[in-house]
C-alpha cells in the first residue's frame, strides 16, 4: 500500500507546543488507519452501503469511520475490521523499545532501521516486500549452508572422521547448527575457541555417558585447536561457497 511520507512531515520540528505535537500525531494516525479501512473495504469488493448492511448501520456511519477527519472509537473500528475478517495491530514505541499490544502470534510488528527504508527505497520496494524478500533469501542460504556442512560432517574427511569421533551423543545434524553459530563470530579467535568449546561439549557428553565424565579434564588442549582450526579452514571453504 503506498502512503504518503506523513511521517517525514512528523518528523519536522513545527512547534514545541506538546498539544501541537499530540494533534499532530493523531492526525497521522487517522490518515494512516481510514486509508487502510477503505483499501481493505476495496479489496473485498464492498461499497460503503454494502459493509453498512453487514454492520448493521447506516452509510454514513461507514462513511464517518473511513474519514480521517473525524473521531474514532477502538470499539467501531474492531468492528469494521472484524467484518471485513481483518485485525487491528497496536503497538507502543519508547524510545528503542516496542511493545506490541496485540496479538503477535500471527504478525509480529517489529521497528526496523531507517537504512532498511532507504534499501526498499531503491530496489523500488515497500519496506515489507523488501524485508519478506531478504528474509526468503537469508533462509535459502541457510538452508544450503546446513546441508553443505551436513555433507561436509558424512564425509571421509580426516577432519570431518575426527570431528564424528568426538559427537558423543549429538547428531550430525545438531552440530552443524553448532557450527553455523560457531560461524556468525566476526573475530577468527572467536571462530576457534566457539568450535574448540563445541568440541569439548561433545566430549564431555560421551565421557558422561561412560560415567567417566572426570577424564574430560585430560583432553589435549593442543590437539583440540589443532582440530579447531583445521575444522574452521574447512567450514570458512563451506562458507564462502554459500555467500
Amino acid at each position: 500500500m503506498k502512503k504518503p511520507n506523513f511521517q517525514a512531515w512528523l518528523q519536522q520540528q513545527v512547534s514545541e507546543d506538546p498539544e501541537v505535537i499530540l494533534a499532530g500525531k493523531l492526525e497521522y494516525l487517522r490518515l494512516y488507519l481510514t486509508d487502510a479501512m477503505r483499501e481493505i473495504r476495496n479489496k473485498a469488493g464492498l461499497t460503503q452501503a454494502q459493509l453498512a448492511e453487514k454492520l448493521g448501520v447506516q452509510q454514513a456511519a461507514v462513511s464517518k469511520l473511513e474519514s480521517a477527519l473525524k473521531e474514532h472509537e477502538l470499539e467501531s473500528v474492531l468492528h469494521y475490521l472484524h467484518a471485513l475478517g481483518a485485525d487491528l495491530l497496536v503497538a507502543v514505541k519508547k524510545e528503542d523499545e516496542l511493545y506490541q499490544a496485540s496479538d503477535n502470534e500471527g504478525v509480529l510488528l517489529v521497528d526496523v532501521p531507517d537504512v532498511v527504508g532507504q534499501k526498499a527505497l531503491a530496489a523500488n520496494m515497500s519496506v515489507r516486500e523488501y524485508v519478506c524478500a531478504a528474509i526468503e533469501k537469508f533462509s535459502k542460504q541457510d538452508d544450503g549452508l546446513r546441508t553443505a556442512l551436513v555433507k561436509l560432517l558424512e564425509s571421509n574427511d580426516l577432519v570431518a572422521v575426527k570431528v564424528r569421533e568426538r559427537l558423543g551423543t549429538r547428531t550430525i545434524q545438531e552440530v552443524a547448527v553448532e557450527l553455523e553459530k560457531c560461524l556468525s563470530f566476526s573475530e577468527e579467535e572467536e571462530r576457534i575457541f566457539a568450535v574448540k568449546n563445541m568440541l569439548v561439549g561433545n566430549v564431555a557428553v560421551r565421557e558422561s555417558n561412560r560415567g567417566t565424565i572426570d577424564q574430560v579434564d585430560e583432553i589435549d588442549e593442543i590437539e583440540l585447536l589443532d582440530l579447531a582450526e583445521d575444522l574452521l579452514e574447512k567450514l570458512a571453504e563451506v562458507f564462502d561457497n554459500h555467500k
